[in-house]
């Protein structure tokens, strides 16, 4: 019984963490070939009209910049120029959008004195109505492009990685880490 419960609580452990970790997800070309990948190269993405300041910023895509190379770099992977034909180019995409997040109907108690010359008071709980907050979702987006066809072959992303306190370059790194660990795909052979 005693195994039991422990095997429970590390379950219910494992899936309290799971749920709490950010979500990655990733999409690639099925034709592309990953092995074989020695040098890239970053490219700033293009400019276009600002949605968000702070996420459309040369700042944060500067941070994403340096966190992607330290990150490739120290996997073994060498950067160079996008005109010396590396094997693949990296560039980021970010998305902000605002949502709005309930916590659900909340309740108070109220104090009403019911009777006359102080002889008591009668408690009543009252609703309180949704606590309702906005708060930014930030999506960054890693794009892989194979440096030859310039094809897209690889694109990873996550949401929530930053909120609106805290577009640090902490937050930056961390989310960068998150998304390159699913790089290069493994290989379904």
């Amino acid at each position: 019984m005693k195994h039991l419960i422990t095997l429970f609580s590390l379950a219910a452990l494992t899936l309290f963490l799971t749920a709490c970790a950010p979500r990655v997800l990733v999409e690639k070309d099925n034709a592309a070939q990953f092995s074989g990948l020695h040098t890239f190269a970053w490219v700033t993405p293009p400019p276009g009209p600002v949605r968000n300041p702070i996420l459309d910023s040369q700042i944060l895509e500067e941070r994403v910049r340096r966190a992607v190379v330290a990150d490739l770099t120290r996997r073994g992977y060498v950067e160079t120029t996008p005109d010396k034909s590396p094997d693949f180019i990296v560039t980021c995409h970010t998305v902000g959008k605002q949502k709005l997040q309930s916590t659900g109907p909340t309740f108070g108690f109220g104090f009403i004195d019911a009777f006359p010359s102080g002889y008591g008071s009668v408690i009543f709980p009252m609703g309180m109505g949704n606590d309702v907050q906005s708060y930014e979702q930030g999506t960054l987006m890693l794009d892989i492009i194979d440096g030859h066809s310039k094809r897209l072959v690889w694109r990873g992303w996550t949401k929530d990685w930053v909120n609106r306190d805290n577009y640090s370059a902490k937050a930056v790194n961390k989310a960068v880490q998150e998304i390159l660990a699913k790089f290069p795909p493994k290989s379904t052979s």
